[in-house]
């Protein structure tokens, strides 16, 4: 954790719970469970004084460049990413899936049953203390500090006596490593994130793996939804039209069914 970044002295006070604390985490994993090749992206852990927000940090780019009048990059992953989000004290959470021009929104109960370790480690100011906890099908190893007074962590991760700073399974599937820390004075405002929130259909586990289903079946059909032009363009600006459309369609089949190691294994999708 040598680049790991954090505010200039732990001094209570600095976390205030009246106050939002935004969190940024290196995210390590495998979009595929038979291949060796790692993908990384940063993700936010927003902690406000009523909620708390973990989202793609593609989210917060998008939302600096539109506030600033400058279009975002094509190849931003705002409308095949998902955001999860939480009441303070709550063990409910709202998981956000952004599926191209539908927003699915499945409420789950999370909770992880910690082991605590009498192990320590050090890093740079920060004193870690280990545990750990079977969850969502993976044997998990967490690092957190007491010293950053927030139960919370990275994706629904949290119940801890301290904030988690590293993260990570027995299988090197996925790491999560906090990498910097910012207390934000002024209330938080993401136009994306809200409009997912506004727009999102609550739907239950049945009816949320059918939609998924039903998605991977036909992508092409599933993301034009109505919509009878002869061309339209994909989230990275992809131009479908009807000579391409077969070809594109079972290339996002495949990527689909490949890229398919959620972190909740035991609620992988079975695509054939």
């Amino acid at each position: 954790m040598k680049k790991t970044i954090f505010l200039a002295a732990l001094i209570a006070g600095l976390w205030a719970k009246a106050q939002t604390h935004r969190f940024i985490y290196d995210v390590v994993y495998k979009k595929d469970e038979a291949s060796e090749f790692l993908t990384k992206e940063n993700f936010h852990l927003d902690i406000h004084p009523d909620k708390t927000d973990y989202y793609q940090r593609d989210f917060f780019i998008a939302d600096s460049l539109i506030s600033g009048n400058i279009q975002f990059p094509k190849d931003a992953k705002l409308n095949t990413s998902s955001i999860v989000s939480h009441k303070a004290g709550d063990e409910l959470y709202d998981e956000y899936d952004l599926l191209e021009n539908t927003i699915l929104k499945l409420q789950t109960k999370d909770s992880q049953n910690w082991k605590l370790a009498n192990e320590n480690k050090k890093v740079k100011d920060l004193v870690l203390q280990k545990a750990t906890t079977h969850y969502g099908g993976r044997e998990w190893t967490a690092w957190f500090a007491k010293e950053i007074p927030f139960q919370e962590g990275p994706y629904k991760f949290h119940g801890l006596p301290g904030l988690i700073v590293e993260l990570y399974d027995d299988k090197n599937n996925y790491k999560f490593e906090l990498v910097k820390s910012t207390k934000l004075d002024k209330p938080v405002k993401n136009m994306f994130i809200d409009m997912a929130k506004q727009n999102g259909v609550s739907t239950t586990w049945d009816k949320y793996k059918t939609t998924k289903l039903a998605y991977y079946d036909s992508p092409i059909n599933f993301i034009r939804n109505g919509n009878q032009s002869d061309q339209f363009f994909l989230n990275d600006g992809t131009k479908v039209n009807p000579t391409n459309r077969r070809e594109i369609n079972e290339r996002l089949r495949e990527n689909i069914k490949k890229n398919n190691n959620p972190i909740d294994l035991d609620r992988k999708i079975n695509y054939q």
